[in-house]
């Protein structure tokens, strides 16, 4: 009968701890740690032809506690928010919830969340609400020759410095990397072309697709104007017009001295010798090809 009772309350301690601990051995129970991207709003961005065939786009996204993948045009017109990320033996998962509450996970390297890595498709509500700004703005044309910032329908010949109206914004995605969304536009002729939304100019190791402000203006001088459209560079000249001439640094460094601090820019070429800048006070002073 002791023996009985012992072993009584055991099982009466036992039970409560299997009951608070149930959750470790529930297969529904996910444990969802934040990220720097958690509490961001997004959209799903509509994807070119071509971009669609480099990877199988309907097999990326699943319910959390789903295996079943989901057509991704059904993610399309709905916006998100990033929860998370969670961890089992074999992947890693990004977490994402729409405005009904329904989570969808997909498999991530953690190291690119930590890098600010995020799907290229990802279209975030700030960067909408920015590019909406530019509605009814005039922007500058850059590369008219880049299908991937620049397409037009119009057989109108558009070209570099050319100043045309932003009408409208759509978001897009060509590409595996910049923003997913384009700025419809039109010349003073009344053709139409799309230009891919910069965010802030001079964005390193991203070109800009176009100018917020007149490019090349008269106080610059007719000498250097006819060097930067030519892409041409020479020492003297200021960051913007080095940025104007052959475009965006793919990498810069800070040095400080008692000058002041000074910077390198740094344009890789994958067929060629680097180029080395070095600017002081916002100067050109030194060129290493």
């Amino acid at each position: 009968m002791i023996q009985s009772s012992k072993y009584l309350r055991y099982v009466c301690v036992l039970i409560p701890l299997i009951v608070s601990s149930c959750s470790f051995f529930d297969k529904s129970f996910i444990q969802i740690d934040s990220n720097s991207w958690s509490g961001r709003n997004f959209y799903f961005s509509d994807i070119d032809d071509n971009y669609k065939r480099t990877k199988n786009f309907n097999r990326i996204w699943s319910k959390l506690h789903s295996d079943r993948f989901r057509p991704y045009h059904k993610l399309l017109d709905k916006k998100y928010t990033i929860i998370g990320t969670y961890n089992t033996f074999t992947n890693e998962y990004l977490v994402i919830e729409d405005q009904k509450g329904n989570r969808y996970k997909m498999v991530i390297n953690l190291n690119e969340i930590d890098n600010n890595v995020i799907p290229s498709y990802f279209l975030f509500e700030e960067v909408f609400s920015q590019a909406k700004k530019m509605i009814g703005k005039t922007i500058w044309l850059n590369n008219t020759f880049d299908s991937n910032g620049f397409y037009t329908f119009s057989e109108y010949n558009f070209t570099r410095f050319e100043p045309v109206k932003v009408l409208d914004v759509f978001p897009f995605q060509n590409l595996s990397y910049d923003h997913p969304i384009w700025l419809k536009t039109k010349a003073s002729t009344g053709d139409e072309a799309f230009v891919r939304y910069n965010g802030d100019e001079g964005r390193v190791s991203i070109q800009d697709h176009y100018y917020n402000s007149e490019p090349l203006p008269y106080s610059w001088g007719r000498v250097t104007i006819s060097k930067i459209v030519n892409k041409k560079i020479e020492l003297g000249m200021n960051e913007r017009q080095v940025r104007i001439a052959i475009g965006n640094p793919d990498e810069v460094n800070y040095t400080s001295s008692r000058h002041g601090i000074s910077e390198q820019w740094i344009y890789r070429h994958n067929n060629s010798k680097d180029v080395y800048l070095q600017f002081e006070y916002e100067k050109l002073i030194y060129i290493n090809k």
